[in-house]
C-alpha cells in the first residue's frame, strides 16, 4: 500500500506555521521572511512535498477574502460596524464576506470548514463564546480576530488578537448607578452565571455592584424563558422576560439589561402594563445603539465606541497576516445617562 503522501497542512504544522505562510513561501510570494522561507521548503523536502500538489493551494496564497463570522448578526450594535469593517478591508484590496452564525452553533467549528475549502486569508469573530476545546484552534491556519470579545479561556493569548470594552466593570459601573440613585430591587435581564459569552462577564458585573454595596443577592431578579433556538439578543426577549419578571416580582424598581436590545424590549413591557418609565420602573441597558435616543424615554446605557472597535479589529487581523505579534485591546466605553433612570418613589 502505497502511503498517503503529505498535504501543505503537514507540511504547516510540522514548520509551526499556517498554511497561508507555507503556500506563499512555496510559492516564492511576499509576506514571508527569507529565512522562514528556506526553513519551510527544507521542511517541504524533507517531507517529501512535492510541487505538483502546490496548485491547489494557490488560491488560498492570493486569496483576497476575509470572512467575518457574526454570531447576532440581528443585533443592531453589531450592524453599525459592518460600514467600517467593509472600508478597512477594501482599503487593503480584501473582499469582506459576511458569515451568519447561528445562536446554537459553534463559531470556531463553523470557521474550520471556511478554512478547510481555502477560501479565506483571515477571519473576524464578532460575537461568540470564550470558551471552547482548545483542539478546535488548531483548525484555523488562518490569522484570526475576537471582536468585542477579549479572551478565550484556555487558549494561550499568542494564538489570536482581540478588541473589547472591559464588560465586567462596565457593567458593574452601570448598576453602580442605579445603587446611587438609591436602587435597591435590582433585576438582571439577559444573562446569567452558566452564559459562556460577555453575558457572563456582565453578569458578574451586576453581582459585583451589588455586593459592594452589601446588596444581597436574589436569584429570584435574575429571571430567565425558554429560548429554545432563538438568540437571547433580541427585543423580544427583553419583552418576554421583563412580563414574566413584572409578573412574578412587582415590587422591583429597576432594570439592568445585558444589551440595549433587551432593555427596549423590558420598556415595551413596562409601558404596555401601564407603568411609567423611570417614576415606577428604571431601566439601563448596554452597547448604545443610535435608537436609543430616539425612543421615549430615551434610554441610559453603557455606549461602546463601535467604529473604534470595528477598525481596531481590522487593524489587528492584517497585522496578523503580516507576521506580528498578537495584541490584545481594551478600549473605553462611556456611561449615557438618558431619560429611562431616576430615584425610587420615596426617595425623591
Amino acid at each position: 500500500m502505497v502511503a498517503n503522501r503529505p498535504t501543505i497542512k503537514d507540511v504547516a504544522k510540522q514548520a509551526g506555521v499556517g498554511v497561508v505562510t507555507v503556500s506563499r513561501a512555496l510559492n516564492d510570494k511576499e509576506g514571508v521572511s527569507d529565512q522562514t522561507r528556506e526553513r519551510i521548503k527544507a521542511v517541504a523536502d524533507e517531507m517529501g512535498y512535492r510541487a505538483n500538489r502546490y496548485a491547489r493551494f494557490l488560491k488560498l496564497a492570493n486569496n483576497k477574502n476575509i470572512a467575518l463570522m457574526i454570531k447576532g448578526i440581528d443585533n443592531p450594535f453589531f450592524q453599525q460596524m459592518l460600514d467600517t469593517m467593509e472600508t478597512a478591508t477594501r482599503s487593503r484590496d480584501y473582499l469582506l464576506s459576511i458569515v451568519k452564525v447561528p445562536h446554537w452553533s459553534d463559531e470556531i467549528e463553523e470557521a474550520a470548514k471556511l478554512v478547510n475549502e481555502d477560501v479565506v486569508s483571515g477571519i473576524i469573530f464578532l460575537g461568540g463564546n470564550f470558551t471552547h476545546e482548545t483542539n478546535l484552534f488548531k483548525k484555523l491556519n488562518v490569522p484570526f480576530v475576537l471582536s468585542t470579545m477579549s479572551m478565550v479561556e484556555d487558549v494561550p493569548e499568542d494564538v489570536y488578537s482581540s478588541v473589547a470594552v472591559d464588560d465586567f466593570a462596565e457593567a458593574k459601573k452601570a448598576v453602580g448607578r442605579l445603587i446611587e440613585l438609591g436602587h435597591r430591587k435590582i433585576a438582571l435581564v439577559g444573562g446569567d452565571s452558566l452564559d459562556t459569552s460577555v453575558a457572563r462577564l456582565r453578569t458578574e458585573g451586576y453581582n459585583a455592584a451589588l455586593a459592594e454595596a452589601g446588596i444581597k443577592h436574589d436569584p429570584k431578579l435574575v429571571p430567565h424563558s425558554d429560548i429554545g433556538r432563538k438568540s437571547p439578543y433580541s427585543y423580544q426577549y427583553g419583552f418576554d422576560v421583563t412580563n414574566k419578571l413584572l409578573d412574578e416580582h412587582g415590587d422591583v424598581t429597576a432594570i439592568f439589561a445585558i444589551a440595549d436590545v433587551i432593555a427596549i424590549g423590558a420598556l415595551k413591557a413596562a409601558q404596555g402594563r401601564g407603568m411609567s418609565v423611570p417614576e415606577e420602573l428604571s431601566i439601563v441597558g448596554f452597547d448604545g445603539i443610535p435608537v436609543t435616543d430616539f425612543i421615549t424615554p430615551s434610554l441610559s446605557t453603557i455606549v461602546q465606541p463601535a467604529k473604534q472597535i470595528a477598525q481596531l479589529s481590522c487593524e489587528l487581523l492584517f497585522d496578523s497576516m503580516e507576521g506580528k505579534p498578537t495584541r490584545h485591546e481594551l478600549v473605553s466605553a462611556q456611561f449615557k445617562e438618558g431619560g429611562s433612570i431616576a430615584p425610587p418613589r420615596g426617595q425623591r
